[in-house]
């Protein structure tokens, strides 16, 4: 079965009306320091440390710092930040009774630590560094934050990919496993990728921005990845 990009209610083939729905994304204030060959660590860190202390000062709130791993941050604006606010990991969000609705700084992390560092931020802001080769570029556009390097604003997303993203979205609620869901996400796919707008970092960004699960998402990425690679097999469902 061939999938062609269409609107409710557009013509068949093209994405002709506007998206879908609006993205549901989370309720927080965004900024976030993309990675620049020119830009180091500890740079980078007092870029958000600043811009999250001011946060904090503006809510009357202490704030939050989430990484992959509670590793040696060095001396630095990060450590100093994780000593007089709060530090939390993925592995250690689920058994603390940190509070929510504050601030955070999300440092170089995957999909799971930005999904916990959402949590804790909505209602407030949450600042992310990115690095370690997860772009967060898709996600940065998604939840309209605010490029602290100054860079100019990105370019809008041509219609036919937002509009294939509201479909992959209504698709997802089993988090596009075998099934129903995953053999859309390939129809949709495909056709992304015949129109060359199969843009991975802004598929899984976007739709990790609206609430699905980092695991969710990981497996929307190796599909992604599967179609990129030229492997266009149908996905196999199980028995």
């Amino acid at each position: 079965m061939t999938y062609r990009l269409c609107a409710i209610g557009g013509v068949d083939g093209r994405i002709v009306g506007p998206r879908l729905q609006e993205a549901v994304v989370d309720d927080f204030k965004a900024a976030w320091v993309p990675e620049r060959p020119t830009l180091g660590w500890e740079e980078a860190a007092d870029i958000a440390v600043a811009w999250t202390r001011r946060q904090c000062a503006a809510q009357g709130r202490r704030g939050l710092l989430v990484t992959v791993a509670k590793d040696d941050l060095g001396p630095g604006s990060l450590e100093d930040f994780a000593r007089r606010n709060e530090w939390t990991t993925p592995r250690s969000a689920y058994r603390t009774g940190v509070a929510r609705e504050r601030p955070v700084l999300a440092f170089v992390p995957d999909e799971k630590p930005l999904a916990v560092a959402a949590r804790y931020a909505r209602g407030s802001s949450l600042c992310v560094v990115e690095g370690f080769g997860t772009k967060l570029s898709g996600w940065a556009r998604a939840v309209g934050a605010v490029n602290l390097l100054g860079d100019g604003e990105p370019e809008p997303l041509d219609q036919r990919l937002a509009g294939a993203l509201d479909h992959l979205h209504l698709m997802g609620n089993n988090g596009w496993s075998s099934g129903f869901g995953q053999d859309r996400a390939y129809d949709v796919l495909t056709a992304l990728a015949d129109e060359g707008l199969l843009d991975r970092e802004a598929i899984t960004g976007d739709l990790l921005a609206r609430g699905h699960s980092p695991e969710s998402v990981t497996r929307l990425g190796s599909l992604i990845d599967r179609i990129a690679g030229g492997d266009t097999r149908p996905p196999r469902r199980r028995r």
